[in-house]
C-alpha cells in the first residue's frame, strides 16, 4: 500500500486547518447548546459525539474565506463522518495524516500559503501555542470549540500576515 499524501492546497485561499477534539466535538461539559449525534464512516463503527448545534453555520462562513483541511486524529474519517451533521460538501477536504507535531506538518503542506491552525489547548501534549510569523495559532476553549472563533479577526489577522509576507518579498 502507498503512503498517504494529501491533496495539495488549491492555493487560491488561506488554509484553515482543523483539529476535531474540542473544536467540532464538545468532548467535556458544553457551554454552548449542542447536540449528540450518532456518527459512523463506512459502517465500519459507530461514536456518539456532542457537537454544538451552530457549528456548522460557523463552518460554512469559515469556508468562503478559508481552504478547510483536516489534521485531527479522525484522519481520512473526518469529513465522511461529520457530513452530514455539519452540512458538508460532497468533495472531501483534504486531511492532513497527523495526530501529533501538527505544526511541522501544517507548514510543509502550507508551501508559503497563510495558514490558520485552530486546535484544542491540548494538541502537541499541551504546549503553549507557539509564536508564529508564517501562520495563526487558535487554540479553542474546550466548552465552546469552533463557535468561539471570532471569523472577523480571523480574516484581519491573515490579512495583516498575508501583507507582511508580500512586504518582505518586495525587500
Amino acid at each position: 500500500m502507498t503512503k498517504y499524501t494529501a491533496r495539495p492546497p488549491r492555493g487560491d485561499r488561506p488554509l484553515l486547518v482543523l483539529g476535531v477534539s474540542d473544536v467540532i466535538v464538545i468532548e467535556g461539559e458544553p457551554a454552548v447548546p449542542v447536540t449528540v449525534h450518532r456518527l459512523s464512516a463506512w459502517g465500519r463503527w459507530v461514536r456518539d459525539v456532542a457537537i454544538p448545534d451552530a457549528a456548522a453555520r460557523k463552518l460554512h462562513e469559515l469556508a468562503e474565506d478559508f481552504e478547510i483541511v483536516w489534521a485531527s486524529e479522525w484522519g481520512h474519517n473526518a469529513h465522511t463522518a461529520f457530513r452530514e451533521p455539519l452540512g458538508l460538501p460532497e468533495e472531501v477536504w483534504p486531511f492532513l495524516p497527523v495526530q501529533f507535531d501538527k505544526l511541522a506538518h501544517i507548514r510543509r503542506y502550507a508551501a508559503g500559503l497563510p495558514w490558520v491552525w485552530v486546535d484544542s489547548p491540548l494538541a502537541d501534549l499541551n504546549a503553549p501555542p507557539p509564536e508564529c510569523d508564517d501562520g495563526i495559532v487558535v487554540r479553542v476553549d474546550p466548552a465552546v470549540g469552533i463557535l468561539g472563533l471570532d471569523i472577523d479577526d480571523l480574516r484581519r489577522r491573515v490579512h495583516e500576515l498575508t501583507a507582511a509576507h508580500t512586504k518582505e518579498g518586495d525587500e
